[in-house]
């Protein structure tokens, strides 16, 4: 059985919940944030006390919108983890911002609290495509934030961008590349967008409100992406995600190579030796439940997926790395000869040049990338 390295702390607060977001945020509750941290202590000592931990090496901080906690509130949670956990000195220790809500007196507090590692929010500089993600923050802000970042000692920050946004041309994406690679951050995540069910943008594409991108358009602003970011040193090593040299993001490789991770706060997921569990999704209930029945009962629900399931799952996101997966490193651990039992399944994306073999490596060549999940098709 793995001891947990690596910590998640979801943090539901929004100033607004944006039209593209279906992630589990929750806005105008502000008054309610000393009560959630709260609850999020409680968690965390339960959890300490329940399952084995190793010297952490990562921390990450996400939501929702963690930057828009108090100053004095992340303070107390970020001395309250490392009051309670063994957190290794050269822990990666990430936490998200909205520009919006990025100011010098919480920056101060990030680095106190030993955060070593901005992700920024920004998602584009044009306004066209701000208003459409419904973004309540300008280029400025997002300016404004990085550069105070910088100024404060921030040594590592990374930025989202979003692509195939309705109204979005090819001229002004690029344009929206450049600003961000003039600000020189050490990370970009570029995220085309997805109209997930339930959400705002969702509905106003069924009501005809807003295009549907073209097909070739999304490619094209990919491709556009790829030369932009490549040229000025940027490494793709994840289908998303581009980096200088020893800036990956730590924590979230360890998603990508099938290793334990525990979260805590409403609807945070583990993961532990081929286990799921969740935490209930909605606010009330996650506090109330752990008033009134403590700390356990904060957990909704679990799975233990099958050898198979658990071995799929891993192909899936380890091929996602641009280092893909070591075939033998993968049979010794999961007992599957990938090239042997999806020989079907992978000679059309082998065909289309979509795959390749570099020693024991299987991994997606440039053209895969861009159709990863045709690949995937193979392991379903």
């Amino acid at each position: 059985m793995h001891a947990f390295r690596h910590l998640y702390v979801h943090i539901p607060f929004c100033r607004h919940k944006c039209g593209y977001c279906d992630f589990n945020a929750y806005a105008g509750m502000d008054r309610l944030m000393p009560d959630y941290v709260d609850a999020l202590e409680q968690e965390l000592v339960f959890a300490r006390e329940r399952y084995p931990f190793q010297q952490l090496e990562t921390v990450y901080i996400g939501g929702g919108t963690p930057s828009l906690l108090p100053a004095a509130e992340v303070s107390r949670l970020l001395e309250f983890i490392r009051r309670n956990f063994n957190i290794a000195p050269d822990a990666e220790v990430t936490l998200e911002a909205n520009p919006a809500s990025t100011d010098e007196t919480k920056i101060a507090a990030w680095l106190e609290g030993g955060v070593n590692r901005l992700s920024l929010g920004v998602q584009g500089f044009d306004q066209r495509a701000l208003a459409v993600l419904e973004r309540k923050t300008d280029a400025a802000q997002a300016v404004r934030a990085f550069s105070l970042a910088r100024e404060m000692g921030m040594s590592n920050v990374s930025i989202d961008l979003i692509y195939a946004v309705p109204f979005q041309s090819l001229e002004t994406w690029l344009e929206t590349l450049r600003r961000a690679i003039a600000l020189s951050p050490d990370h970009v995540s570029t995220y085309c967008l997805s109209f997930e069910e339930g959400t705002l943008l969702h509905r106003r594409r069924a009501e005809g409100k807003v295009p549907e991108v073209e097909t070739d358009l999304q490619w094209d602003q990919l491709d556009a992406a790829c030369a932009e970011l490549e040229a000025a040193g940027f490494r793709r090593y994840e289908v998303s995600n581009w980096s200088h040299p020893g800036f990956e993001s730590r924590h979230n490789a360890k998603y990508w190579a099938d290793l334990p991770f525990v979260g805590f706060g409403m609807s945070a997921h583990s993961y532990r030796d081929g286990r799921r569990w969740w935490n209930i999704d909605t606010f009330g209930g996650y506090c109330r439940a752990i008033e009134e029945r403590g700390p356990a009962a904060a957990v909704a629900g679990e799975r233990v997926l099958s050898p198979r399931e658990r071995a799929e799952e891993a192909l899936f996101t380890g091929l996602r790395r641009r280092e893909g997966v070591d075939v033998v490193a993968f049979q010794a651990v999961h007992g599957m000869d990938v090239l042997a039992d999806y020989a079907t399944g992978l000679a059309a994306p082998f065909a289309a040049g979509l795959l390749e073999r570099c020693g024991s490596r299987l991994r997606l060549t440039d053209r895969g990338v861009l159709l990863s999940n045709e690949v995937f098709q193979a392991f379903v």
